[in-house]
C-alpha cells in the first residue's frame, strides 16, 4: 500500500483518466483514493475535459498564466513525459506549485485531477475548494503525493467537490527538506469530471485492501433517524429543499473529511434521496462542551436535517448540545464513540471508560433519542479479530489515518439503514400541512378569507387582502409555491404583528480578528481563543456586535453597531450588556482564563486574548415580511416565513397585497421535540 499523508481534511478518491487519441492507456498499478500508473488513464463515457490552459507546459520555458511555480521553472529536456517541456521545482520547503485558482465549477459532484509526477520521496499535497461563504463550511483535501523513486509516473485523485463549493485547485508544497539536487517534475496536468460509479469504486478500491469488515446494518440500527429516512425516501421534507448534514467537533470531525461515504451510503441505499449537503465547522481539540456554541450560531439558524460530531467532552457538554439541537431544530443525530489512540491497549476498561465513560454517552443518546454509535467498541472487535494494533488505524498520537477514517465511517454508514421499527413517527416534527381542502387537525388549522381558487393541491388569489390564516404547533413554518410572470406579493404576519417586527433572531458565527500573530496561546487557532457564543436578551436590535479586548487581564468592551457602546465584562464572569440584549457565558469563552498543570498542580495561570483582539458577530431577525411570486417563468420554491420561535401555539397569516396573482402549494411546519 502507498504510504499517506495524513493531514486534516483527507477526502478524495480516484481511479482513470481521460486518454488522448493515440495515447497508450492502461490499468492502475495502486488505484484507489489515489491511482499511481505508468500510463494514461482511461475515461468513461460522458466526462468531460475542464480546460487548464497551459497545462502541459509547453510555454516557451515561461509559468502559463494563471499557475503558481514559486522557486521552481518551466525546463526543456528530452526526457518530458509529453511534448518538450515540463514543470520542476526543489523538493524543499518554501517551494510551491499551484494549479489556476480561478476555475468556476459546479460543486456536487466528483472530478478528477491528473497529472505526470516525478518525485524522490512523499509530500505534502493539497486539493483546495474556493467558497463564497463567509464563513467556509468546507475543508481542503490533502491525499499527498507518492514517492515515484525520481520515474515518471501517472498519478491522478478523485476529488468530491462538495456543492458549497464554486471551483478547486492542485497544490504541491513540500513539508520537509529532501537530499540537495533532488526535484520534483510536474507535466500535462489535467482535470476532468466524472463519474459516481468512478468515484464510488475508488472508494470500495481502498476498503478491498484492507481486512474483510462486515457493514451489514442490524436490527435497531437507523431507530433513530426516521425523519432522516423519510426525507430520503421522498415521505416527507420540502420538495426541492436539499438534505442538509452539518458536522461540528474537533480535528477528529475534521479527520473523517467532507463526508462523502455518508453521502454515497445514503445514495446507494435510498436512490431516491434529494440533494445532499455536507457542511462542518471543527477546531483544535473542541469538545461537545463548546461546539455547543457553534451548534447556537451556525448549525440551528441552518435548520439542518441530521447533526453530526465525532469528537469527546463532559457528559454535560454532550448533554448541553443535544438539548439546543432536540429545543430548536428538528434534525436528527449521530453521536459515535472515539476511537482508540497510538498507547490505547484494547482492555474492556479502555473500551468502556478510555477518554470518556461511554455508558454515561449512551445513556444520554438515548434520553435525546440520538443515534450512538458503537464505533470504540467494534473497532477492537475489528482489531481483536484480525489481530491489529490501534497504532495501525491512526497516523499520529490520536489522529486517525486512512484505515482508521474507513472503518469510522463503516461504523456509521451502518445505520443507514430502515429498521423494522422506528423510535418516533416523523410527523410529530415535520408536517406538509394541505391548502386545498384547508387542513384541519390537532395540531394545524388552515383558514381561508376572501376569494381563493383551489386547483389540485393549490389556492390562488389576486384579491387585495384575501388571507389564509395558519395556527400551528412548532418554531418554524415554510411557505410551498409557485413563480410566474406577473405574480403578486403577500405580507407576513405572525402572532398579530407584522414578520419585519417579529421578535425572532438569530446569531451568525462570533469572527475572531487577532490583533497579532503568533496567537498569545500557541497551538489553537484563533477561533478556538474566543467565546464560542452569545445569548440574546430583552429589546433585541439587529446589527453588528464587537468585543474589543481592553488588556491583557481578560476585560472587554462590547459596542453594537446600533446600540453604541453597551458595557465592559471579564471573560471569568458572566455578563449581561446594559441594554439587556447581549449575555456572555464565562464558561463558553474557550481559553479565556487559562491553567498551565504540571503532575495535577497549578504552575501558571494567564489569559489566552491580548489586548486589541476583536470578536465580531452579527444579530439578524429570521422572518420574511414579504413574499414575492413575481419571475420571468414559472416554478416552485420554498422559503422560510418564520423560524426560533418559541417552541409551541402560534398564528401565521399571509395577507395578499392584489398586484398579482399568487399561488400557494402548501405549508411545511417544524415542531422541535423538546419545548423551553
Amino acid at each position: 500500500m502507498c504510504r499517506w499523508n495524513c493531514c486534516a481534511f483527507l477526502f478524495a478518491g480516484l481511479i482513470w483518466e481521460a486518454s488522448v487519441c493515440g495515447q497508450q492507456t492502461a490499468p492502475a498499478e495502486r488505484s484507489g483514493v489515489r491511482c499511481v500508473g505508468s500510463h494514461y488513464f482511461s475515461a468513461p463515457d460522458g466526462t468531460e475535459s475542464v480546460p487548464l490552459s497551459g497545462g502541459d507546459f509547453e510555454t516557451d520555458g515561461k509559468t502559463p498564466p494563471g499557475w503558481v511555480l514559486g522557486g521552481g521553472q518551466v525546463v526543456t529536456s528530452n526526457d518530458a513525459p509529453q511534448g518538450d517541456s515540463y514543470a520542476q521545482f526543489p523538493a524543499r520547503q518554501g517551494t510551491i506549485f499551484i494549479t489556476p485558482r480561478d476555475l468556476e465549477l459546479p460543486g456536487g459532484r466528483p472530478y478528477f485531477f491528473s497529472l505526470w509526477l516525478r518525485a524522490p520521496e512523499d509530500h505534502w499535497t493539497c486539493i483546495g475548494f474556493r467558497s463564497d461563504e463567509r464563513l467556509r463550511t468546507i475543508g481542503d483535501h490533502y491525499p499527498g503525493i507518492p514517492g515515484t523513486d525520481n520515474q515518471w509516473k501517472r498519478v491522478g485523485y478523485y476529488i468530491w467537490m462538495p456543492p458549497q463549493a464554486r471551483g478547486m485547485h492542485l497544490q504541491i508544497q513540500p513539508h520537509k527538506d529532501s537530499p540537495e539536487g533532488q526535484f520534483i517534475a510536474v507535466d500535462d496536468v489535467r482535470l476532468r469530471t466524472a463519474t459516481e460509479a468512478e468515484m464510488s469504486a475508488a472508494y470500495e478500491a481502498d476498503r478491498s485492501v484492507l481486512p474483510p469488515y462486515d457493514v451489514t446494518p442490524r436490527a435497531g440500527d437507523g431507530r433513530h433517524l426516521a425523519l432522516s429516512v423519510a426525507k430520503w425516501e421522498g415521505r416527507a421534507g420540502v420538495p426541492g429543499k436539499p438534505f442538509l448534514i452539518w458536522a461540528v467537533g474537533s480535528s477528529w470531525t475534521n479527520f473523517q473529511g467532507d463526508g462523502y461515504p455518508l453521502v454515497r451510503a445514503i445514495r446507494e441505499r435510498f436512490p431516491n434521496a434529494p440533494p445532499i449537503v455536507y457542511k462542518k465547522h471543527a477546531g483544535s481539540g473542541t469538545p461537545w462542551d463548546f461546539a455547543q456554541g457553534w451548534v447556537r450560531q451556525m448549525v440551528i439558524p441552518d435548520q439542518p436535517d441530521l447533526v453530526f460530531t465525532y469528537t469527546n467532552g463532559s457528559p454535560e457538554g454532550l448533554e448541553a448540545l443535544l438539548t439546543l439541537v432536540r429545543r430548536h431544530t428538528t434534525a436528527d443525530v449521530i453521536v459515535p464513540s472515539l476511537h482508540f489512540f497510538e498507547r490505547s491497549v484494547l482492555t474492556e476498561n479502555e473500551i468502556e471508560r478510555g477518554v470518556v465513560d461511554w455508558q454515561q454517552v449512551r445513556e444520554i443518546c438515548e434520553k435525546h433519542g440520538a443515534e450512538f454509535v458503537e464505533n470504540r467498541r467494534e473497532l477492537a472487535e475489528y482489531m481483536q479479530r484480525h489481530s491489529l494494533d490501534p497504532p495501525m488505524l491512526v497516523g499520529d498520537a490520536v489522529h486517525q489515518n486512512q484505515h482508521g477514517r474507513i472503518r469510522i465511517w463503516d461504523n456509521v454508514t451502518r445505520h443507514v439503514a430502515k429498521p423494522a421499527e422506528f423510535a418516533y413517527d416523523p410527523a410529530e416534527r415535520e408536517r406538509r400541512v394541505a391548502v386545498a381542502p384547508p387542513t384541519q387537525t390537532r395540531t394545524e388549522q388552515v383558514v381561508l378569507d376572501g376569494s381563493w381558487t383551489a386547483s389540485g393541491d393549490s389556492v390562488r388569489t389576486a384579491e387585495k387582502d384575501a388571507r389564509l390564516t395558519l395556527q400551528f404547533t412548532g418554531n418554524r413554518v415554510d411557505l410551498i409555491g409557485r413563480t410566474l410572470p406577473g405574480g403578486g406579493t403577500l405580507r407576513v404576519r405572525i402572532d398579530g404583528t407584522s414578520a419585519d417586527e417579529a421578535p425572532v433572531f438569530f446569531t451568525t458565527y462570533i469572527r475572531p480578528e487577532p490583533k497579532s500573530y503568533p496567537l498569545k496561546l500557541q497551538g489553537p487557532g484563533a477561533g478556538d481563543i474566543a467565546p464560542h457564543a452569545v445569548e440574546l436578551g430583552n429589546n433585541v436590535v439587529p446589527q453588528t456586535w464587537t468585543i474589543t479586548m481592553t488588556d491583557d487581564e481578560g476585560n472587554y468592551s462590547l459596542t453594537g453597531s446600533v446600540t453604541g457602546e453597551d458595557g465592559e465584562g471579564r471573560v471569568t464572569e458572566p455578563f449581561t450588556s446594559r441594554s439587556g440584549q447581549v449575555r456572555i457565558d464565562p464558561e463558553l469563552w474557550r481559553h479565556g482564563r487559562v491553567e498551565r498543570r504540571e503532575r495535577g498542580e497549578v504552575t501558571e495561570t494567564f489569559f489566552g486574548n491580548r489586548e486589541g483582539d476583536r470578536f465580531t458577530f452579527d444579530v439578524y431577525r429570521c422572518a420574511t415580511s414579504e413574499v414575492s411570486f413575481a419571475a420571468d417563468s414559472a416554478g416552485s420554491f420554498f422559503l422560510p416565513l418564520v423560524q426560533n420561535l418559541a417552541n409551541g401555539r402560534h398564528t401565521l397569516e399571509l395577507v395578499a397585497q392584489g398586484d398579482g396573482p399568487v399561488v400557494i402549494d402548501g405549508l411545511y411546519v417544524y415542531q422541535p421535540p423538546l419545548c423551553e
